[in-house]
């Protein structure tokens, strides 16, 4: 019985382990086949036919991967012309292969076209001729000075006189790569010491428009501060003198102030003065009077003023001042 339950786990434990390493066997034998079955997809490399392809990867002015309808993935070098070199960061080696992704990346429909020539480089590069929507990328690069025609031994020349006339627009004109004195060399390359002599300067101009730029900025930063400092002066000074305006208007507003209470306190003033004046008067008046009812004067029967005593002929008769002044006599000049 207890051999028969071991059998039994035994085999149990066999098939549990051919399970789990059967199927990575498997697994990794279908892939190993995909694998085997890519690397052996042929690329027809027929001469004068295009292709339509998509682009994978820019790598530079005159390299690009593309992938084919089959799947795949070819590194292209552009026959005929050569771009400045992207890893010694020579000039104009940026802007090649930029202007080729702007126009690649613009285009509809990218193909590309073997010659009868070798179809691959000691790189094992596809030596191909490059379309963008019909206009070839070679003649275009060559005609904007940011590449050289180069001619190759063999029969890849299907477009060399195109690409050749383009340069030679490019050269007369001094687009790019040929305003670099001694840079680019018709049908070889490129120099690489008058590469490295343009770097160098280009290195020093751009040294020296930094510190024009830093002197400048610290010019504007002075003038900056200098106009700063001016406007908080003037504006220190406004308050000043706004201060000084409100303090001596305040001041003036007093002193008028104190001006019209003098005016009022002597107004009030000349009128008590006045008024003591008056009841003054008044009282001397009331006691003119009330001694000139008692006050006796002279008077004649036809005259018109009163005496204080006979002073001419005539009969003289006393009466009171009171009397006198009532029947209308005034003093005589001669008494008064």
């Amino acid at each position: 019985m207890k051999k028969r339950i071991g059998v039994k786990l035994g085999v149990t434990f066999a098939v549990l382990v051919s399970f789990l390493f059967a199927a990575p066997t498997q697994h990794y034998q279908v892939e190993a086949a995909k694998s085997k079955t890519e690397k052996t997809v042929k690329i027809k490399r027929t001469a004068n036919k295009k292709v339509t392809v998509k682009v994978k990867k820019y790598v530079d002015g005159d390299t690009t991967r593309f992938k084919l309808k089959n799947g795949k993935i070819v590194t292209a070098k552009y026959l005929l012309i050569k771009a400045p070199e992207l890893k010694k960061e020579n000039p104009y080696a940026q802007e090649a292969k930029d202007r080729t992704k702007e126009i690649l990346k613009n285009a509809e429909k990218i193909q590309i076209e073997y010659d009868k020539g070798a179809k691959r480089d000691s790189k094992k590069r596809e030596l191909v001729y490059v379309w963008a929507d019909g206009k070839l990328v070679q003649e275009t690069l060559a005609n904007e000075g940011l590449a050289v025609a180069r001619s190759t031994k063999g029969k890849n020349t299907k477009y060399l006189d195109k690409i050749k006339k383009a340069e030679e627009k490019a050269k007369e004109q001094s687009r790019n790569i040929w305003a670099i004195e001694n840079y680019a060399q018709a049908g070889k390359g490129y120099n690489q010491t008058a590469a490295d002599e343009y770097k160098k300067a280009q290195a020093e101009v751009r040294a020296a428009k930094k510190a024009e730029a830093e002197r400048l900025k610290k010019e504007q930063e002075a003038k900056e501060a200098e106009e700063k400092r001016a406007a908080e002066q003037a504006e220190a000074a406004r308050k000043a003198e706004e201060k000084r305006l409100a303090e001596e208007a305040e001041a003036a507003k007093k002193a008028e102030e104190e001006r019209i209470a003098q005016e009022a306190a002597a107004q009030q003033a000349a009128a008590a003065q006045a008024q003591a004046e008056a009841e003054a008067q008044a009282q001397q008046q009331a006691q003119a009077a009330e001694a000139a009812q008692g006050q006796t004067v002279y008077v004649t029967p036809t005259g018109s003023k009163y005496h204080t005593h006979k002073c001419g002929n005539g009969t003289y008769t006393p009466a009171t001042l009171e009397e006198a002044q009532n029947r209308g006599l005034t003093a005589c000049a001669k008494c008064y």
